[in-house]
C-alpha cells in the first residue's frame, strides 16, 4: 500500500475527539455485531468502509474499494490481509475512524458522487462511483452458493424501460444472457435465488486536505 494511503488512513483514525475516542483507542477493535454491510448508496458505502476500519476487517475494506481504486493501489485479494497487518502495526487505533459522521453525498451524475467528511478540522473528500453488474445467484445441490456474473460499464443494450399504455406504469426488459454453472449439467429454476442487474457504490478515491 502506498505511504500516502497509509498516512491518510492514519488520519482517519483520529476522526473522533474527546474522552470517548481515547477509551476506544485503548479498547482495540470493536467486536460488537455489525450494523450492516451495504453499498446501495454513496452514504452507505462510506459508512461501510468506516465501520470496517473501526472493526479491523480488512476483507470488508477491500470490498469497499472500486475495481479501479484497487488497481491504482496495487491491491488484490491475496495481499490485502498482509497490507492490513502492516498498517495496523504502524498505526495502532485505526479502528476509531468508524465513528466519523457521514453527511449527504453530492451527486455529479448517475455514476459519480462525492462525500465531504470533517476529520479533526481537516476536510476528507471521498469520491464514490457506481458499479454495475448483472448476476445470477443459485444454490448448488450441496448447498453452496454460486454467483456467476459480469461487470457492466453501461446498461445500454442490456436493459430498457418502456412506458406502458397505462398511466404511471412501465415495463423493464432485460436481454437474455448466458451464465456458467461448472460441474453441473443444469440449474433448476427452484435453485435460483436472484437474477438481474445490481448497482453498488464503491470508494474510488480518498483525498485529505493539507493541515492548516
Amino acid at each position: 500500500m502506498r505511504p500516502s494511503v497509509i498516512l491518510l488512513l492514519f488520519a482517519l483514525s483520529l476522526s473522533a475527539g474527546g474522552c470517548c475516542s481515547v477509551a476506544r483507542f485503548f479498547c482495540g477493535a470493536d467486536r460488537t455485531p455489525w450494523v450492516s454491510v451495504d453499498y446501495a448508496t454513496p452514504e452507505l458505502a462510506v459508512k461501510t468502509l468506516l465501520e470496517a476500519l473501526r472493526r479491523d476487517e480488512p476483507e470488508i475494506v477491500y470490498l469497499s474499494l472500486s475495481d479501479d481504486y484497487r488497481n491504482r493501489l496495487g491491491l488484490d485479494a491475496a495481499v490485502v490481509s498482509l497490507a492490513w497487518t502492516k498498517l495496523r502495526e504502524q498505526n495502532p487505533g485505526l479502528h476509531v475512524a468508524g465513528y466519523a459522521e457521514v453527511p449527504a453525498a453530492t451527486h455529479h451524475d448517475a455514476d459519480h458522487a462525492t462525500i465531504e467528511l470533517s476529520i479533526e478540522g481537516r476536510a476528507l473528500t471521498v469520491d464514490v462511483v457506481r458499479q454495475l453488474k448483472r448476476e445470477v445467484r443459485f444454490r448448488r445441490p450441496n448447498g453452496t452458493p454460486a454467483e456467476p456474473g459480469q461487470r457492466l460499464t453501461t446498461l445500454v443494450g442490456i436493459a430498457e424501460v418502456a412506458a406502458d399504455d397505462t398511466d404511471e406504469v412501465s415495463t423493464v426488459r432485460l436481454v437474455p444472457w448466458t451464465f456458467r454453472h461448472d460441474g453441473l449439467d443444469s440449474v433448476p429454476l427452484a435453485a435460483i435465488e436472484f437474477v438481474g442487474i445490481e448497482q453498488q457504490w464503491k470508494i474510488d478515491r480518498l483525498r485529505l486536505a493539507a493541515a492548516p
